[in-house]
């Protein structure tokens, strides 16, 4: 029954284009034309929604991308937003100022002269008095240990920036206990930095944020396709990391499929752009539609010469079928 339909349908197709000069040629379909699609941002290919071959509507997934969260390192209030979600960045994302208010630059210098007291080591609670009425003290953590420097991150107490203080190991602040003497520093705020989409801000300025909490996410999300018809290629893998403006698939937009051709020179000769063709697709009526040479050049391969047919209809036909040509 198949057979039939078709031979019936190479019947018609003889009718259409009975002239003395009519050839007949076998040529295949093929896109005339591709639209890249390209990534808005980076991320994670955790799924492909779509396959080669398949045909989509604009709009559709292609895949869905996992995005790069940023966690708070240290306790601390956001301080600084220098971006909106939806932005996109490259440089600073957000500050955060520590809850450690001061830094402390010390030296062993002046600390009391014994083995004990001129080693200090990181982690080690210290404890630190002004030196001009003793009034201003502070609470801190020693670290960044470096031979005879080191700094203590304050955890409480009140200070003034740019005074100088003694540290001790006790709150007795007797000069047996005298561990150096250091220059009070603001603290300075943390900067998350990154580039990206940013598709998720999780904090607001003035927010207090705990070690560990969630601050934002870049890229990610649902890659779309930006118009209808054929994808050709999926050119990414699940699991695999995934650049901004990188192509990741093409799609030949629905009228873009056309019929290709490959003929002799001499044939080439009395080829007109713009002529009507009559065109036979090997689906199973063997359906007849009409074209219109767009196209005649030389191949570099072999010499032969290849002739494009824009098809008169929005119908959509897969790539690669074969298709029989009445010029």
């Amino acid at each position: 029954m198949r057979m039939l339909r078709k031979l019936a349908a190479l019947a018609a197709a003889l009718t259409l284009c009975a002239t003395a000069s009519a050839e007949v040629f076998t040529g295949v379909t093929a896109a005339l034309s591709t639209v890249n699609v390209v990534l808005e941002c980076f991320g994670t290919s955790t799924s492909l929604d779509a396959e080669a071959g398949q045909r989509v509507v604009a709009g559709q997934s292609l895949m869905t991308l996992s995005s790069e969260k940023t966690f708070a390192a240290a306790d601390g209030t956001v301080s600084l937003l220098h971006a909106d979600e939806g932005e996109d960045v490259d440089g600073t994302v957000l500050e955060i100022a520590p809850m450690q208010r001061y830094v402390i630059h010390c030296t062993v210098t002046q600390a009391y002269q014994s083995a004990e007291n001129t080693l200090v080591h990181d982690g080690e609670t210290v404890y630190a008095r002004c030196t001009q009425d003793g009034t201003h003290r502070a609470v801190g953590t020693v670290c960044a240990v470096d031979g005879s420097t080191y700094r203590v991150l304050t955890t409480g107490g009140e200070l003034y920036v740019g005074e100088v203080v003694y540290l001790y190991r006790g709150t007795d602040f007797t000069a047996a206990r005298r561990v150096g003497i250091g220059t009070v520093m603001a603290a300075d705020p943390v900067a998350y930095e990154g580039s990206g989409k940013l598709t998720r801000l999780c904090v607001d300025e003035g927010d207090p944020v705990e070690r560990g909490q969630l601050l934002y996410a870049l890229g990610g999300g649902t890659v779309e396709a930006p118009v209808s018809g054929i994808v050709t290629g999926l050119d990414v893998q699940p699991g695999e990391s995934v650049e901004k403006d990188q192509i990741v698939a093409q799609i030949v937009p629905d009228g873009q499929v056309g019929v290709e051709v490959q003929v002799d020179e001499a044939t080439a000769a009395r080829v007109e752009v713009g002529a009507q063709v009559q065109l036979v697709f090997a689906t199973d009526d063997g359906q007849i539609v009409s074209g219109t040479v767009i196209d005649c050049a030389r191949t570099a391969e072999d010499g032969a010469y290849r002739v494009r047919i824009q098809v008169d209809t929005d119908a959509p036909f897969p790539l690669g079928m074969s298709v029989t040509v009445w010029m």
